[in-house]
């Protein structure tokens, strides 16, 4: 499946913030809107405070990244995508300390977390849709 190019910019422009990293998440995760991942109810609240999504049927808390790669890291979102930017753009990767340094975290974080430790990789979408 061919990616679509972003330029350095439109990236930026369009996942530049938490707020627009988390939109494109809840988009992929929840395309036709939420469902609970215990009871499949679909309506719920929002807690602003805690940014997490309570299930009205059984109560349930859950979060956009609950159950993904990005679930308990301390990372903010707007990293973890300039990390899937730089990692996806160069033809022959990016080495994890290369790209802590264009992150400005530790590359120690950076290769424990991109090991794909719940299989998600085969399951890739589009974050531009």
């Amino acid at each position: 499946m061919k990616m679509p190019e972003f330029s350095l910019i439109k990236w930026q422009r369009q996942f530049g913030t938490e707020e627009a990293c988390a939109e494109a998440l809840t988009r992929v995760r929840w395309p036709d809107g939420f469902i609970c991942p215990v009871c499949a109810g679909k309506a719920y609240s929002y807690i602003t405070s805690r940014q997490i999504y309570q299930c009205s049927h059984c109560q349930h808390q859950t979060s956009v990244t609950s159950g993904t790669i990005f679930h308990s890291t301390n990372l903010p979102l707007v990293k973890w995508f300039w990390a899937i930017y730089l990692s996806a753009s160069d033809k022959g990767g990016i080495s994890a300390l290369r790209l802590s340094k264009q992150i400005a975290t530790t590359w120690l974080l950076l290769t424990v977390s991109c090991k794909d430790p719940y299989g998600y990789g085969a399951q890739r979408q589009h974050l531009s849709t």
